[in-house]
């Protein structure tokens, strides 16, 4: 519940030039300056120092994606604080025994608003969905009254509720599909692709959404005990493990060799990097062109991750220090990436921009690529290709098991830093191919061999 919301951002560049003054100094000089101004309602500004308004300076490069982020997190920011002093004071005229008799859905959505401003703007929108399904069904308990078995209905309710706002959501499309169509103006008849609904992953994530909520209450006394933790609860909704879902050797043979016959554009350079590097996408996206090492005398080609896309822009940090790599190329990526670079060198110029190091590889002209286009190739490429519902992620996992079936491997290279990781990814291949020759139709096993030093013991290792 924000109590301070952002006015309209006032175009600073655009003033500037009206008095025939120069722009404000900026690093980038693609973005646009912006005063975001956010006015104190008179019963808050005594938690600002009396200030009537706030206000920040801010360069963005579009209005769509970050100028629209960098004002959500203005307002996240002041909000967060405010919502801090107002709990510190109580809340007004709240006691601890209002605090108990509010509503959880109240509760929770202040939660939700106060852990705002620290939190990634990704995981406060996965906090407001797991919201969403609270609210509707154990939102107007109070939070003193609530016992484990509302929070298991809340849990079961996750995929009804999933399907009628699926239902609900499909229903507006085909209405503004078929408004369209009388208008005359419908250029898109693909089909909808079919309603997704939430399973037992999204109910242990609202299980745990719960949970956190009542334990951030019984640290400030609100309540005495949080029934969310109750072992049956564990029990019934267990947390989901990752996907692992690599292709096989015959089958990334078969997929490396549908990339290959690609035409040289931006779809090939990232499935091709993608496959021969392991590096997560969202990683791919953010490379630059400074980031392409290439081959020396004797040596292979390199590729340097340092960077990440998150929320459309380049962040220069990844997942964790293990993920600031190095990695080869090979000599077919590494020629393939060369070509794309120059191409991208020659259509630049002809735009009369210059290639920088710190220009994104794959995206137009200094724009980083976007998932979503990125994503909507992809699906393209995987129909067309045999592959249809291969995620980009296969392709590290992919990457990792057939290079530790083979002996190699680590965390210089694949950046999955511990070795319990790399060990289940290599799970996921339990079966290994053998030529025809052997036996028609047969699979060898992988044997099971105990770890070095643990003779006696029931500790067993997969190699």
């Amino acid at each position: 519940m924000q109590l301070l919301h952002c006015d309209k951002p006032y175009n600073l560049d655009e003033a500037a030039a009206r008095r025939g003054t120069p722009r404000r100094k900026r690093k980038d000089s693609r973005t646009t300056a912006y005063e975001l101004t956010i006015r104190i309602p008179e019963e808050h500004r005594r938690h600002f120092g009396g200030k009537k308004k706030l206000t920040r300076v801010v360069f963005a490069l579009n209005k769509k994606v970050d100028l629209k982020g960098q004002v959500r997190a203005f307002e996240e920011e002041k909000n967060a604080i405010l919502d801090l002093a107002l709990e510190a004071r109580g809340g007004g005229s709240l006691d601890s025994a209002a605090w108990a008799a509010m509503p959880f859905g109240e509760y929770a959505e202040r939660y939700v608003e106060r852990r705002a401003g620290v939190i990634s703007p990704a995981s406060t929108a996965n906090e407001r969905r797991y919201l969403k399904y609270a609210k509707a069904t154990i939102g107007s308990i109070p939070l003193k009254e609530l016992v484990a078995e509302d929070v298991e209905r809340c849990v079961l309710a996750v995929p009804r509720l999933s399907e009628e706002w699926a239902l609900e959501k499909r229903r507006r499309e085909e209405e503004n599909r078929e408004r369209l169509r009388q208008e005359g103006r419908l250029k898109r008849r693909a089909p909808f692709s079919p309603v997704r609904v939430a399973g037992p992953a999204m109910q242990s994530k609202v299980l745990k959404f719960v949970r956190e909520v009542l334990n951030d209450a019984v640290d400030r006394e609100h309540v005495g005990r949080n029934v969310a933790k109750k072992r049956f609860l564990s029990k019934s909704f267990r947390k989901g493990r990752p996907l692992i879902d690599p292709l096989m050797e015959d089958e990334a043979g078969m997929f490396l060799e549908k990339a290959s016959s690609l035409p040289l554009g931006m779809t090939k350079v990232a499935v091709l990097v993608l496959f021969s590097t392991g590096m997560r996408p969202e990683e791919m996206l953010a490379l630059r062109v400074g980031a392409f090492v290439p081959a020396g005398e004797g040596g292979d080609a390199q590729v340097r991750i340092v960077a990440a896309q998150r929320a459309g822009r380049i962040e220069n940090y990844t997942k964790s220090d293990s993920s600031m790599r190095t990695v080869p190329l090979d000599r077919y990526t590494a020629s393939v990436v060369e070509a794309w670079i120059e191409e991208k060198r020659r259509s630049l110029d002809e735009m009369g921009l210059v290639l920088r190091s710190s220009t994104p590889l794959l995206g137009e002209t200094g724009n980083p690529w976007s998932y979503n286009s990125f994503k909507k190739r992809w699906n393209a490429f995987v129909r067309k290709a045999g592959f249809a519902g291969t995620r980009p992620y296969a392709l590290r996992h992919t990457f990792a098991t057939i290079n530790l079936a083979r002996g190699g491997g680590g965390e210089h290279k694949d950046g999955f830093g511990a070795p319990r990781a790399r060990r289940r990814v290599l799970h996921a291949r339990p079966v290994r191919r053998v030529h025809p020759g052997d036996h028609e139709g047969a699979r060898e096993p992988l044997r099971r061999q105990a770890r070095p030093g643990t003779r006696g013991r029931r500790g067993k290792a997969w190699t």
